[in-house]
């Protein structure tokens, strides 16, 4: 080693220049606070003189007082004014009835209440005011990051001027950060560990050490890699010891720091070992401090952390090292779960820890460390991330077992399983024929199903044969009952052309078999227990998932959709056995598949439909939907009104409807895609659907059930949408010209017009649905009738061609003799039914046709048929004016006295 030149004395003279003023900065805060501390012990030892001074004068007082009545027994003398010694008279009076049984010592604190003695530490605030607040915690934290500031820029001072050589420089740096390390550990002991100001030196000294090594290593090479890594590690450890002395905020700097290293010590070549070795350590050691210390919040980033990290290597590294990043997210798996569950060797970590956070923390844990192992097994081409997997499935499912208060976990072993087949890598285009009967499948079909089967095996078998083991039987039955049925779908996903569809539909049915036996075996043990149902119900669930599956897999078209409706009655029984909400949310789905295919599908015209009317795919494609929804409406509402019986009561109407409406227009065009073309003949919707809607309205009314009261309303809308848009304007044979028939009254107009307005009649006689409804059926019934009553007019007088066109004068005059017998026998209807609306509808159809008379007939029609006219309208008028004076109602008749 050479000699020490001129030069690098002076350096060393100026690093002493430079950290004097810091150590005598660091010297004056320490007197500081020890002269606070040295104020406070006095000020406390002045309050105890206070209180003994004012102890010793009460108990003078109160032995006076108890002397007194002995020395002086006259009652002039009692009666004497109080001398002014005594402060306060009443207390004399109140003394103690037996003085002679309390201790002597006690007798003047027995004779009056005294004040509570003060306390020797402040009295505790309800809150803090800003200001307090400010200046003891802000500020002082303020400080701490200005002082390293200060550092940083004195520092980089000495730089610009070239005053100090890069390793004096570093020099410095570390020894100020130890000098504010110690500062703070001195000034803890003297104050508490509670103190933000030793909290925040000791937070500026780390950080100033931190940064020190670090631009030794980046900025002046000073230090190798090799050696910079532990010298930051270890600084980051020191801060994570300091902070059992200073709190949790210096833990989360020595936290940052250590998961920090490793990104700022970088190389060209990194390799995996070292690292996940490291970043292991960390975490347990970490873990170990928190659970410790009970700072629950600060396990979040270690938790962020390893998940960055591993998702940072898999997605930025050349060489994956598999088998590195598997050991080390089992590792991880471990640690976290040694969190909840403790070490029961170490002390201070034994026990299990309950903690709402722990908990939260612990789950969250399993499902996010799940993710950068599915990632890894997607990029690993061997098989020991796969090997990881399976691994963490089973230590999930075994931590479930040892922690029944977060059973709930299991999820992570199914989750991760399936996303693992669905994201397999598979050959894309292969034949049937390319890997068949005298052919091998490549390598990866074979690993994929492989996998799959050890998958259903583990999920599936592994649960049930937990279920007699498990606090909570019934989350791992819905595990075991729904994962193998989930790969099997996946599995026909992926490789539908590996197999024919009766061979996915044999494998269904055998999973189906599977939990059958799994149905009976548990109901051997049935007793009653909620979750022993809950099971029950699971198993019975996969059976019916099974059956489902494979009449998907198997059929197709209509019978695809009868198949899944048959499974409704079968649910509604099992669910009056068992009870399970799951039950009623699948019959839900089924509900909903169903409507969808065979409503919604643009598909089903173009089902292949026979010529035979009635005996068709309809009878059995809507009509066995139909009833199953009817049977299964039945048994799910007798238990609860829920949306699962609203949906299954819904689907009964609608596929009632469509079957008589499919079948309707089948049999009438031979086809059930036919336009709305011929007046008569197509008529006959609009009368099917207000026959179903007067039902369903009288239906829902006495069961007073909404969907059955919606579905009425529903297609009295859609009826009259087609009478009053359809038949009375675009169709009526006024304007089309189209034949009406060659029989009058037995024609089309009957279809479109009379039976209509009688359907109207009987749903406002019958007062079937809500006030509108009513109020519409009495305005279409009178407006229909009319209208059918005056084309069957110009029917007998044009035969079957009514286009619009001149009138004659007898086909005129019938005009008004119809109109006013109809108005007649509408006032006498509204009188015989007390009905107020049909005899003002009535009087008002009368003055209309008066009208007509007066203004058009009298200039229309001459000779005899004008006299006719005016005749019969004055005789019907008095015949009116007769029959409503006798048959005027008893409400409405005038009361004439005698």
């Amino acid at each position: 080693m050479s000699d020490i030149g001129l030069g690098d004395f002076f350096n060393v003279l100026i690093a002493a220049v430079l950290i004097i003023p810091l150590s005598a900065l660091i010297l004056a805060i320490w007197a500081i606070t020890a002269n606070r501390g040295l104020r406070r012990r006095i000020d406390e030892l002045t309050a105890k003189m206070r209180m003994v001074d004012h102890r010793v004068i009460r108990l003078g007082e109160a032995v006076a007082g108890q002397a007194a009545p002995e020395a002086l027994p006259l009652p002039s003398e009692a009666a004497a004014p109080p001398s002014p010694v005594v402060s306060e008279p009443p207390v004399v009076a109140r003394a103690e009835p037996e003085p002679e049984k309390e201790p002597v010592v006690g007798e003047g604190d027995r004779s009056e209440p005294t004040p509570a003695p003060p306390s020797t530490t402040p009295p505790a605030t309800p809150g803090r005011s800003w200001e307090q607040v400010l200046a003891e915690n802000w500020l002082v934290w303020l400080g701490g990051a200005t002082l390293a500031m200060g550092g940083a820029f004195l520092v980089k001072l000495s730089i610009d001027y070239g005053l100090l050589t890069p390793a004096v420089r570093v020099a410095a740096a570390i020894l100020l950060g130890i000098g504010l390390a110690v500062g703070a550990d001195l000034l803890a002991r003297r104050e508490g560990s509670s103190s933000y100001v030793s909290q925040a030196l000791a937070a500026a000294g780390a950080a100033i050490v931190f940064a020190a090594l670090y631009a030794a290593y980046q900025l002046y090479g000073l230090i190798p890699a090799p050696l910079v890594f532990p010298l930051l590690a270890a600084t980051a450890g020191a801060t994570l010891l300091m902070s059992l002395r200073h709190g949790p905020y210096v833990a989360a700097l020595g936290l940052a720091g250590a998961y920090a290293v490793p990104l700022l010590v970088a190389r060209d070549h990194p390799h995996a070992t070292p690292l996940f070795i490291y970043l292991t350590v960390v975490t347990a050691a970490v873990l170990a401090l928190l659970r410790h210390r009970a700072w629950w919040w600060l396990a979040w980033p270690s938790l962020a952390a390893a998940v960055f990290w591993t998702l940072l290597w898999l997605t930025e590294s050349a060489n994956l090292e598999a088998p590195v990043v598997a050991v080390y997210l089992l590792a991880q798996y471990g640690l976290f779960a040694a969190f909840r569950r403790g070490i029961d060797r170490v002390g201070f970590l034994a026990g299990v820890t309950d903690s709402p956070q722990v908990r939260v923390l612990t789950r969250i844990a399993f499902w996010a460390l799940a993710l950068p192992l599915l990632v890894l097994v997607q990029l690993d081409d061997g098989t020991a991330s796969l090997i990881a997997a399976f691994t963490v499935a089973a230590f999930v499912l075994w931590f479930a077992w040892r922690d029944p208060a977060l059973d709930d976990v299991i999820g992570v072993a199914g989750t991760l399983l399936v996303l693992i087949l669905a994201s397999w890598e598979l050959p894309l285009g292969a034949a049937p024929t390319d890997f068949g009967l005298y052919g091998r499948p490549p390598v990866q079909i074979t690993s994929f199903l492989t996998t799959a089967i050890a998958a259903a095996a583990l999920l599936g078998g592994g649960c049930w044969a937990m279920l007699g083991r498990v606090a909570r039987p019934g989350r791992w039955a819905m595990l075991s009952a729904a994962a193998p049925k989930t790969i099997l779908i996946v599995a026909y996903w992926r490789l539908h052309t590996l197999l024919p569809d009766l061979g996915w539909s044999a494998i269904a049915l055998v999973l189906a078999a599977l939990a059958l036996s799994a149905v009976a075996g548990v109901a051997r043990n049935r007793d009653g227990n909620p979750e022993t149902e809950t099971a029950i119900a699971a198993y019975a669930t996969s059976v019916l998932a099974g059956t489902i599956l494979a009449a998907v897999f198997a059929l197709s078209t209509a019978v695809l959709s009868v198949a899944l409706a048959l499974h409704l009655p079968a649910m509604g029984w099992i669910d009056g056995r068992v009870r399970a909400p799951i039950l009623r949310r699948l019959a839900l789905g089924v509900a909903i598949a169903v409507l969808v295919r065979l409503v919604l599908n643009p598909y089903v015209i173009d089902y292949p439909l026979s010529a035979t009317p009635i005996v068709n795919w309809l009878l059995y494609g809507y009509g066995v939907p139909a009833l199953a929804f009817i049977v299964a409406t039945r048994q799910f509402g007798s238990r609860a009104d829920d949306l699962t019986t609203a949906v299954l009561e819904a689907g009964s109407i609608v596929f009632t409807t469509a079957l008589l409406t499919l079948e309707l227009r089948h049999a009438l065009t031979g086809h059930i895609a036919t336009p709305l073309a011929h007046l008569g003949r197509d008529s006959s919707n609009a009368l099917l659907w207000l026959a179903l809607s007067g039902g369903l309205l009288w239906l829902g009314a006495r069961k007073a059930r909404p969907v059955l009261i919606g579905g009425g309303i529903a297609l009295f809308a859609a009826a009259t949408v087609q009478i009053v848009l359809w038949q009375m304007l675009i169709a009526n044979p006024l304007v089309t010209g189209q034949p009406v028939g060659a029989a009058p009254l037995l024609d089309a107009l009957a279809m479109a017009y009379l039976l209509p307005a009688i359907a109207y009649t009987v749903i406002a006689r019958r007062r079937l649905g809500p006030d509108p409804v009513q109020w519409a059926a009495r305005l279409l019934a009178c407006a229909l009738s009319l209208l059918w009553l005056s084309l069957e007019i110009r029917h007998a007088f044009r035969g079957e061609n009514l286009i619009w066109g001149v009138c004659g004068e007898g086909e005129w005059y019938a005009y008004s003799a119809a109109w006013l017998a109809y108005a007649a026998i509408a006032l006498g209807f509204g009188l015989y039914w007390r009905a107020e609306w049909l005899r003002r509808v009535a009087l008002a159809g009368i003055g209309l046709v008066a009208l007509k008379v007066f203004v058009s007939d009298m200039a229309e029609l001459t000779g005899i048929l004008r006299a006719l006219s005016f005749m019969g309208l004055g005789a019907v008028l008095i015949g009116i004016g007769y029959a409503y004076r006798r048959l005027q109602p008893v409400g409405d008749r005038v009361m004439v006295p005698e």
